[in-house]
């Protein structure tokens, strides 16, 4: 007889001694292979009880087993399977095709040499599947394993966060946390969940504060790469908070105080900061106090008059810089377009002011619709839905303003008002949208207006009733 297998067939290994199962005494034994479980024989012998397993067991076991192994956590999940490497590397290359231009982290380069160095570490792997999540959900598109298993953004986020509550709940406030908590985020808010996502969002910038990222001395002691890695998350997440504050009515905590990150000298295209530069621009015009005010549904003291003109005249054009009808033009004119109608909302509601007196002010909601709709029109549809709920959110904000104020315009300016509402309406509902409360509001404002939807009528824009140049804030 094998005395190997006679004295490990005396002792249960650490699981069914855990689960309380009878044990074959193989190594592995057969219960651990069904349950695809880490079979050891760490701890002294157990008496046998039930055989059910249950979410309590399956914690202990990965206790007994990391302490008996003097491992420390980062050593990373040991009871369940980890993502691939070869799966995460497919995910690492769509995200330097296609959106690193978008949120612009780490290079293929850097996430490839993190996959391979420390893909044991617990709070890289993590940063690395909820990256990959974020990807698949923002591409809407799943990937498959060497084992033929499909992977989905949501599948991936899954387990990122099952591994996380398991081992660590992430209250540290490292770079690769706050990263994960970031891209969770993305994955989340393009599921339509917006309340998770915007929980997972504010873990992000109770992080960013706990790390000193709100202040700019905390980035001196950094090397340059470090320095540019923490600002870009930090402007990231400064974007993401503003948009909250105006569809959750939360009030801001991150301001511009940072200094942006520094342009790089790249070769690939795909790698240039023009774009995320730009769109730090176009968040930060408004300043803290816009936002705040839209949260709030009040006009600030500290948005003037002069302070919402600024914004109009310095959002009235994108940089020449970026590449045309590309995902990171999309993302600047877009969100271009919806901050000048916000700006419009607010000083609108200036009673009394020489601004909302003035009625050639009535026609900036069709400028700027005129704008979004030329933009709209020269878009491959395909770029739409990477930005999650960004656009058609973005874009029935200008919709909304058009339904206030169509009704309004004297008999020959109502004409044209209408026509442009006509394919205003047509691209909103041709849009997949995410906040079935908001188009059901605009729905039932159209409807009040006589507006019958859906609209069937061919999107088309009238280059002969464009007017680029002026600038009709008096």
């Amino acid at each position: 007889m094998n005395l190997n297998k006679q004295t490990c067939a005396k002792q249960a290994c650490d699981c069914c001694r855990v689960r309380r199962v009878k044990c074959d005494g193989k190594g592995p034994c057969s219960s651990c292979l069904q349950h695809n479980l880490d079979c050891t024989y760490l701890q002294p012998f157990r008496k046998r009880g039930p055989k059910s397993i249950r979410s309590r067991s399956l914690r202990r076991i990965a206790e007994v087993q990391m302490t008996c192994e003097n491992k420390s956590v980062m050593a990373g999940p040991v009871t369940s399977k980890k993502v691939p490497k070869k799966l995460i590397d497919q995910c690492l290359r769509l995200y330097h095709d296609n959106l690193y231009v978008i949120w612009p982290l780490l290079s293929y380069e850097d996430l490839h040499k993190l996959l391979e160095e420390e893909y044991d570490d617990c709070y890289v792997y993590w940063f690395l599947v909820a990256l990959s999540a974020a990807t698949l959900s923002d591409l809407q598109t799943e990937i498959e394993s060497e084992e033929r298993i499909t992977f989905t953004g949501k599948q991936l986020s899954s387990i990122c966060i099952s591994s996380c509550q398991q081992f660590d709940d992430l209250e540290g406030s490292n770079v690769f946390n706050i990263m994960t908590y970031y891209c969770l985020h993305r994955s989340f808010a393009q599921a339509s969940n917006t309340k998770t996502s915007y929980r997972l969002c504010c873990e992000a910038i109770g992080l960013v504060t706990m790390a000193g990222l709100h202040r700019e001395e905390t980035y001196e002691p950094l090397s340059f790469c470090e320095q540019q890695l923490r600002r870009k998350l930090y402007y990231l997440i400064l974007m993401t908070e503003r948009y909250y504050a105006v569809y959750l009515h939360c009030a801001t905590s991150l301001d511009a105080t940072i200094s942006p990150p520094q342009p790089e000298f790249v070769t690939d295209p795909r790698l240039s900061l023009d774009s995320f530069l730009e769109m730090i621009r176009v968040f930060t015009v408004p300043g803290k106090c816009f936002f705040d005010a839209l949260a709030s549904d009040s006009t600030s003291v500290f948005c003037t008059e002069d302070s919402l003109k600024k914004i109009w005249t310095e959002l009235h054009k994108a940089s020449l810089n970026i590449e045309p009808w590309s995902y990171g033009y999309v993302d600047i004119s877009f969100s271009r377009h919806w901050i000048r109608i916000l700006a419009w909302k607010l000083v609108y509601q200036m009673k009394g002011t020489k601004f909302s007196s003035n009625v050639n002010n009535g026609l900036i909601p069709v400028e700027i619709a005129r704008d979004m709709l030329e933009d709209a029109f020269l878009t491959p549809e395909n770029l739409y839905d990477v930005h999650g709920p960004g656009i058609p959110m973005k874009t029935l904000e200008i919709a909304t303003a058009l339904v206030d104020i169509v009704g309004q315009y004297d008999r020959n300016m109502k004409f044209e008002a209408w026509n442009i509402m006509h394919d205003v309406s047509k691209f909103v509902f041709s849009l997949k949208h995410y906040d079935n409360g908001m188009i059901q509001r605009f729905s039932t404002k159209c409807q009040r207006a006589l507006i019958t939807l859906p609209i069937s009528k061919t999107l088309q824009v009238n280059e002969n009733s464009k007017n680029d140049e002026a600038d009709i804030i008096s």
